[in-house]
This record gives structure tokens, sequence and C-alpha cells, in this order.
């Protein structure tokens, strides 16, 4: 599938089948995360796979209003994106850190190889860290800064319409 293609069919999927995504799937979704660019190759992001009912329901107590079916949107896949801290870089020039940039690369690659997959997604934020790093045991100085489900998706794209409607124009997205 060509580029253009793959991002006009990703959209953030909000309901999920219970078939579970293969294994295979889900080693190219990892590998597409692990080899994103990071700045300076520091590398801070680190991935928790929950595919279990438990780490499941440990990762949608974190937003329980997202909460379906003992997950995050009813996902039979949510990989929670996480940075190490003090590992990305940091800009001298205001002290920006990288974390969250490198682990949101990251975040897009995977949600991207889902798509080409066929599968569904959806970029989470909207949840609590801290309850997120008590309940999924998260060791100390790791943040989880993403949540992304993922799985075959039970519902579907908005029409062209309505997705057009819901985004920038381009003249108000250049300067």
């Amino acid at each position: 599938m060509a580029f253009a293609d793959l991002t006009l069919a990703r959209y953030s999927c909000r309901s999920y089948t219970n078939e579970p995504v293969s294994s295979a799937d889900l080693d190219l979704i990892v590998e597409a995360g692990r080899i994103a660019p990071s700045a300076c190759n520091k590398h801070p992001t680190r991935v928790l796979v929950c595919n279990t009912p438990e780490r499941l329901a440990a990762a949608a107590s974190a937003q329980p209003r997202f909460e379906r079916d003992g997950s995050v949107f009813g996902a039979p896949l949510v990989l929670v994106v996480c940075t190490v801290e003090g590992q990305a870089w940091t800009r001298r020039a205001d002290g920006l850190s990288a974390a969250t940039i490198d682990s949101s690369i990251a975040c897009d690659q995977m949600m991207m190889q889902a798509t080409e997959l066929g599968l569904g997604t959806c970029w989470v934020c909207a949840f609590d860290p801290s309850v997120a790093a008590q309940a999924l045991a998260l060791p100390e100085g790791v943040y989880p800064h993403h949540m992304l489900a993922i799985g075959h998706a039970a519902d579907t794209i908005a029409a062209p319409d309505a997705r057009a409607a819901r985004t920038i124009p381009t003249a108000d997205f250049l300067l």
C-alpha cells in the first residue's frame, strides 16, 4: 500500500472484535517501533505488550471512560509506550527532552504498521500515567506516555466528508 493510501486508511478505531492479533503481526508492529528514529539514537522508548486479561484490565484502569470488555476500547492488544527517565536526548538551548517526541515517533510507526496489516488502531494519551504505572507495575523511572489500542476493527472509518470536517484545512496548516 502506498504511504498516501495508508495515511488515508488509518483512523481512530474505538470498537474491536475479540479476534486476537497474531504473533506474527505483533512482531512486525513491535519491530516498526523498535527501529524508529530517536534523537541522537538514544532510544529511550520501551513498550509494554498488554495482551492478557490482567494486563488489558490494568491498562484500562488508567482511563475507565475508555474501558470496554476489560480493555481499552475492547482491543485485544494494547501497547503501552513508555520512556526511560533521563535516557532521552535533551536540547541544550532550552532543556527540551526528546522523550515524548521519540516515543511518539515509535508509537506512530507501530500504528502505521498495524494499519498496513489491516488492523484498527487508536492512539490514546487521555489516561492517568500514575495509575497506569502502578497498575502495570512499571519499573521505577519508566514513564508511560501513550497507549496504542490495536485489533481487528468492529467499526468503520468515517465517510470522507465527515473526516474532512474534522481535519485542518491546508491553508491553516501551512504558515
